[in-house]
């Protein structure tokens, strides 16, 4: 009895010791969740560390809004959406309207002025006159030699009164000095002194007067000159710009490039200076990303990095780094800490490489990568 009783007290006991160490692991559980969560963030630090910097950017393209100064009615669409045109290559053709009215009339107004010029200056040249049929258009203007039509003989006969003019002033001083001296011996009387200084008066008020009138003629003649020569040059300006206006009914492309966007018919009307066509220089596209400035460090211009686009899974793209900001954006008003400088980013532009050039488009999203 006092065995069993001594056995029933102990049970207790055991019991107690039992769930004690039934309770020990549960107490290490947290304490082994947290070794383990430091040792996946430390293994992924080590992992991150190892990593490359990417930037993710887009494929760009420089685009060419092309038109005409003048527009009008188009009258032909030569190329189509996706092709491919060289330079100086006809993208679309204009009516010219009522241009080559305007052009013919410009050319007559123009032959009008220089004929007339012609005629001022007394000198016109046949060879002119078959050169300006030959080229299509009037003869600009050579140096002339001397005067010698109707403005030219008034300044003849002007200059030769004047010159008879002062030689009978000549004549008529030598009279009154001669009157002056026969008066002075006695032999000739005061009525022929004063008629003798009456002429040599008449003759100087005479030489002056053809003077004056030689000038008039001369400066007349020299203003009406220049006034014509600017009604020629003001003609042939008209005439110069009808011609830039039919030149820019031809629309062209400027360079080698391939035509994005170009919605234009027969019969629509294009307004001056509006786009008729948007052009795309495929062979010249570039990645811009956007670097902070915690890593511009990373990057130099000429410096070579991998180009990975979505929409060749596996591939990688030759770029080059060819302009890096000189201006931060997206900059706060105070920089103080590290992650504040992150914020501040510059934008980069890389270049790719002729097989980029070949396969990818403007759009793309992509993603350049730097090693650490």
């Amino acid at each position: 009895m006092v065995a069993y009783m001594g056995t029933a007290a102990a049970l207790p006991r055991r019991v107690a010791i039992a769930r004690k160490v039934r309770a020990q692991p549960r107490r290490l559980i947290p304490l082994a969740v947290v070794v383990l969560a430091l040792i996946a963030w430390a293994g992924y630090r080590a992992w991150a560390a190892r990593q490359p910097y990417t930037w993710a950017g887009t494929v760009e393209a420089r685009d060419i809004a092309v038109g005409s100064r003048v527009g009008g009615r188009v009258k032909e669409v030569l190329v189509q959406e996706g092709e491919r045109v060289e330079a100086g290559q006809p993208i679309v053709q204009l009516e010219a309207g009522d241009l080559n009215a305007q052009r013919l009339q410009a050319e007559g107004q123009l032959l009008q002025a220089q004929a007339a010029l012609d005629k001022m200056m007394g000198h016109t040249r046949p060879q002119d006159m078959g050169k300006t049929r030959a080229q299509g258009g009037p003869a600009r203007v050579e140096p002339r030699p001397p005067l010698t039509g109707s403005l030219a003989e008034q300044v003849a006969r002007a200059r030769a009164e004047l010159t008879a003019a002062q030689v009978a002033l000549d004549k008529a001083e030598l009279d009154a000095r001669r009157a002056r001296s026969l008066f002075q011996q006695q032999v000739n009387t005061r009525a022929d002194l004063d008629t003798a200084e009456a002429s040599l008066r008449q003759a100087r008020a005479t030489r002056d007067a053809r003077h004056a009138q030689l000038q008039e003629l001369q400066q007349g003649t020299n203003a009406d000159i220049r006034a014509q020569q600017g009604a020629v040059e003001a003609a042939r300006g008209r005439l110069e710009a009808i011609d830039v206006a039919l030149n820019e009914l031809t629309i062209r492309a400027p360079l080698a490039a391939r035509v994005e966007s170009l919605d234009l018919r027969p019969g629509d009307l294009l307004q001056p200076n509006a786009t008729a066509a948007t052009l795309v220089e495929d062979d010249q596209l570039y990645v811009r990303i956007y670097v902070p400035e915690t890593h511009l460090g990373k990057l130099r211009p000429g410096s070579e990095v991998p180009v990975r686009v979505d929409s060749f899974p596996g591939r990688t793209f030759t770029g080059v780094v060819e302009n890096i900001a000189s201006e931060g954006e997206y900059t706060p008003r105070n920089l103080q800490t590290p992650d504040e400088r992150a914020w501040q980013v510059f934008a980069t532009r890389v270049g790719l490489r002729e097989e980029g050039q070949q396969q990818l488009r403007s759009g793309m999203a992509a993603y350049v990568t730097v090693p650490k």
